[in-house]
């Protein structure tokens, strides 16, 4: 349990950061020139103050995790904080963006919750 409070500020960040940067891009790509090319829509991308707050996020998230691998082992660390943050994330995008819910998402996200409790339990 404490792994999974001290791994929570990390997770935390990057759901933000994936979730704000969905919302953001599907809200500008609409208002996007086509005449502007790729280049010319991640210019505006990263203009936009949220798409760059989840960048500080990301940054955020990095120096939290420091603190992380600092008192716990990086192989028992990390696939629990991979399959958290992954099935933060597709439920976000599930209620948040009305993402479909399939069978093989379902799939992927249960083999990677046993995968990391089975690592914590192995501990």
């Amino acid at each position: 349990m404490r792994l999974i409070l001290a791994i929570l500020p990390t997770m935390l960040l990057v759901v933000y950061g994936q979730l704000i940067i969905k919302w953001r891009v599907a809200a500008l790509s609409g208002l996007a020139n086509p005449a502007d090319g790729p280049l010319g829509r991640l210019a505006s991308y990263l203009g936009d103050p949220y798409i760059l707050s989840a960048y500080v996020a990301a940054l955020a998230s990095s120096m939290t995790w420091m603190f992380v691998v600092e008192s716990y082992p990086l192989s028992l660390a990390f696939p629990l904080h991979i399959g958290l943050t992954v099935m933060a994330v597709v439920v976000g995008g599930i209620y948040l963006f009305g993402e479909p819910i399939t069978a093989p998402r379902t799939l992927s996200l249960s083999r990677s919750q046993w995968v990391g409790l089975a690592m914590m339990d192995a501990r």
